[in-house]
């Protein structure tokens, strides 16, 4: 889809869902290297007390589906915070994580806490609803439930592998009236709802929900009272919580460029701002603004838009200000560290932007300054396969920049092209139609370049939204894109459309190099043609014109990976990168 729009700056703010338990204060530290020193991390809470966890990960279910990624999301999450400088860790993976042993855990841990201590508690695996045990308790009449690897809904031993949501309200109060400061992150899913519908020659996605069902027989006694039942986000002083989605939507396991396996974005999303990529200001300080919006773009844009984190923190405080992380540092000799990487400056001048020639131009643009030799590394290699694993369809096809490998159907590819209708798949999601065989190696680079950018966002994202939501969008309608929290900030939009063609967005002619409202919103209209545009959005604090410069020549040309080099290589330091895809049909 070529994109028209019109901007035009406007304030906007989600609201959250009201949720029972919620998430923490803590303190968190980076590594920095130097040539003879390193500065190690140390996670401490603000409150001068010591950081505790609980990380539960299930794939291995014995009797609902298996899943992929909890394992691995609840591995990442423990080794970060060890890396931290954390040692009172209780991590609990597939049948060690019984009802039995989490319960012991947990009253564990309230007895070894103090106040001013952080908790993180951090669960991946399958959740489901079921009715509530409380009557009146819930909105809907439905409890959450997250379910353990021995849960079987027809023995009544089986049915005591599970824990409803309320009896963790009852945990963090405890909690709390010690004092403590809790996280608590749920990584898993209940309702059925899909935030956009699935292709089904991609084949089957996987859901961290397990399937509804009904007891005759229920064995468990809960641990939460009627008073936990009630209780409500408001109720809640030192807790802070963050859901993999809201009660009515699934949460996919997703691919996460250059990590193996599949994985739950939020668990992934978490880690990484505990390593300190939320410190968005560098203050070395992260405030509940900071953390909440770090997640909730990382999330979004490394689930393809298929999942909205809901977040939610007590609310009677400065989130603006007041630290959730801190990052504290203590210097020590490392014989092996090497330097740490710098990112390069950008060019003091470029040449002249060259006139883009009306329409996609397969054509490749000129040679960009200093063109880094490793970039083809760093995006990875591209992992497509044909619709009934016609494989030799793509024998001797030519790579443009990205690299790329033939797989089967089953190998969980990148691309699925569909030779008869000329379709190309990536994830659940079309993105290019109409696309032949000899068009194939630039839509590769289109997805190339789109993981690229989900990389980078993860080190610093842009917030950017589609509204009014992310579905799949029909010929004429009209949707708006949002980039927030970017007032006096230099802003530089583009699109990558399905084919690999590169737009420019913004600025263009007159507009404003530097914006001065809060957000900044254009609207579109769907046309031909349709498949999936990536609309990437730039902000620094400096302005961005050797990079605008740099830009328009290579706009309405293919040239999705040489734009990801080049802002790779020339994006000022504290740039941020957002991206959302529009979805459109016929």
């Amino acid at each position: 889809m070529s994109i028209a729009f019109k901007g035009a700056g406007s304030f906007f703010r989600s609201s959250c869902l009201a949720v029972s338990v919620l998430g923490s204060m803590a303190t968190c530290s980076l590594m920095f290297a130097t040539d003879a020193s390193a500065q190690v991390a140390t996670l401490r809470p603000p409150q001068g007390g010591e950081v505790r966890a609980l990380v539960i990960g299930i794939d291995a279910y014995q009797f609902v589906p298996p899943l992929r990624g909890a394992v691995a999301d609840a591995r990442d999450i423990e080794s970060t915070l060890r890396r931290q400088g954390v040692t009172d860790i209780t991590a609990l993976y597939d049948a060690a994580a019984d009802r039995g042993t989490v319960m012991r855990t947990l009253g564990e841990l309230v007895q070894r806490s103090r106040p001013g201590d952080l908790v993180v508690l951090s669960i991946a695996g399958h959740g489901v609803q079921e009715p509530e045990h409380v009557k009146g308790s819930q909105p809907d009449g439905l409890d959450n439930v997250f379910v353990l690897a021995g849960f079987n809904p027809k023995t009544g031993a089986g049915t005591q592998q599970r824990i409803i949501g309320t009896e963790f309200n009852h945990v963090i109060r405890q909690f709390e009236s010690k004092g403590t400061y809790v996280m608590f992150v749920a990584d898993t899913c209940y309702g059925g709802g899909l935030a956009r519908e699935i292709d089904p020659r991609a084949g089957e996605l996987s859901y961290r929900q397990a399937p509804r069902y009904s007891l005759t027989v229920d064995n468990l006694q809960p641990i939460s009272t009627a008073s936990d039942a009630f209780l409500s986000d408001i109720d809640f002083q030192r807790t802070a919580f963050l859901a993999a989605v809201d009660r009515n939507t699934k949460a996919p396991e997703v691919r996460i460029p250059g990590v193996p396996g599949f994985r739950g974005a939020l668990s992934y999303a978490v880690a990484r701002a505990f390593e300190g990529a939320a410190d968005v200001n560098r203050d070395d300080r992260v405030s509940q603004t900071e953390l909440f919006s770090y997640v909730r773009q990382v999330a979004y844009q490394l689930s393809d838009q298929r999942q909205q984190v809901v977040t939610a923190g007590p609310i009677a405080r400065n989130v603006d200000a007041e630290a959730v992380f801190e990052r504290t540092r203590a210097v020590v000799l490392l014989d092996a560290v090497q330097p740490a990487e710098t990112r390069p400056q950008a060019p003091s001048s470029q040449p002249p932007a060259a006139t883009a020639s009306p329409g996609t131009q397969t054509t490749r643009p000129p040679a960009l300054p200093e063109r880094p030799p490793a970039v083809a590394t760093a995006l990875g290699t591209v992992r497509i396969a044909v619709l009934g694993n016609q494989r030799d369809l793509l024998a001797n096809l030519e790579a443009r920049e990205a690299r790329f490998e033939v797989v089967a159907t089953k190998d969980n590819p990148d691309l699925i092209w569909d030779p008869v209708s000329h379709d190309v798949l990536a994830g659940a999601d079309v993105v290019a139609r109409g696309i032949d065989r000899a068009d194939l190696a630039s839509v590769i680079d289109r997805v190339a370049a789109v993981n690229g950018f989900k990389r980078l966002a993860a080190k610093g994202p842009q917030a950017v939204r589609l509204l009014p939501d992310d579905k799949v969008h029909r010929r004429d309608a009209r949707i708006e894109v949002q980039v927030s929290g970017i007032a006096q900030r230099a802003l530089l939009m583009f699109n990558i459309a399905g084919d690999g063609t590169v737009q420019s967005l913004y600025p263009y002619g007159s507009d404003k190099r530097i914006i001065d409202t809060p957000d900044y919103k254009f609207s579109v209209r769907v046309g031909e043609p349709f498949g999936a545009d990536q609309v990437v959005a730039i902000s620094s604090a400096q302005r961005l014109g050797d990079l605008e410069e740099a830009l328009k020549k290579m706009s309405q040309r293919r040239t999705a990976v040489e734009v990801f080099k080049l802002v790779e290589r020339y994006a000022p330091a504290d740039a941020r990168i957002g991206a959302t895809s529009i979805y459109t049909a016929p």
